[in-house]
């Protein structure tokens, strides 16, 4: 572990369930495999790179990023118990910080994944500007959001962890001036138009009002995508780089309420999170 790593001490095996970040062993269906999907995303673009994970959180996303053949990982997480955690139960090159001061050296790093971090930031300008700063030229920004027409509509209870939620304007907004062929991804569909797929797995579908319907969607997906009806297993939870390592080896799932897809607009899709990627 080089010199900016905090010096690892005994500490718990396993991480106590604040609600504040995904935990493999506490962590509820909808939040594990949200995030099980996106690290599966993310490891397309880290082998041989030099990848920062900021937020790391448990350390099991960056372990599964070394896993999946990237040079070297580091992360970066806020406290310094989820810090040592990190170290003591992957090994991991983890430094206390936070998103507005990155505690990296100017374009060091080739690829910064930030899955559900810039909500949390006071500043997420700053922290993009952070995230540009320790980017090599032409290196890539994987970046995940809420989106705020979504997660926040009316009836849905407000996260408290949460400071700087954004539409999917304000998101592509804030991108867009710092880096380049921006694309974009969707999560777990709310809505979308009838005639699109993505309707058959959406919250709130026209496809509801056809008898049956509900019944038959989940009676396939429990054939065929059974993290959308069932709770991880306790072996899921328990090899959690391995499952997200499988997961990016998948085909597409079409009825998996988890699956990343590209952004069309013709889709009418209201995703619940939004995914960027983009290049310095």
């Amino acid at each position: 572990m080089n010199s900016g790593a905090q010096t690892a001490r005994e500490g718990p095996l396993v991480l106590a369930d604040t609600g504040e970040r995904m935990v493999p062993e506490f962590s509820g269906r909808p939040t594990f495999w949200e995030h099980v999907y996106r690290y599966a995303f993310a490891t397309r673009f880290v082998r041989g790179k030099r990848v920062l994970d900021i937020a790391c959180g448990e350390g099991y996303g960056a372990a599964a990023l070394q896993k999946a053949g990237a040079a070297n990982v580091i992360g970066v997480d806020i406290a310094e118990d989820v810090c040592l955690h990190a170290q003591n139960r992957y090994g991991l090159d983890v430094r206390l910080g936070n998103g507005e001061n990155i505690p990296l050296a100017n374009e060091s790093v080739e690829v910064v994944v930030s899955f559900e971090t810039i909500e949390h930031v006071p500043d997420p300008h700053r922290f993009l500007e952070e995230c540009v700063r320790v980017l090599a030229p032409g290196g890539r920004l994987i970046i995940s959001t809420p989106n705020r027409d979504v997660y926040a509509r009316a009836g849905v209870a407000r996260n408290p962890y949460h400071c700087s939620e954004m539409t999917k304007e304000e998101f592509a907004s804030a991108l867009r001036p710092r880096f380049h062929d921006l694309r974009f991804y969707t999560q777990g569909p709310h809505a979308a138009a009838w005639w699109s797929a993505r309707a058959l797995v959406c919250e709130d579908t026209p496809w509801n009002r056809l008898p049956g319907f509900w019944r038959m969607r989940r009676a396939f997906q429990h054939k065929f995508v059974p993290e959308a009806t069932k709770d991880p297993t306790d072996e899921q939870r328990g090899f959690i780089l391995q499952l997200i390592l499988q997961v990016a080896r998948r085909p597409h799932q079409l009825l998996s309420p988890f699956a990343l897809r590209a952004e069309r607009g013709w889709t009418g899709e209201k995703p619940t999170y939004i995914i960027a990627t983009g290049i310095h």
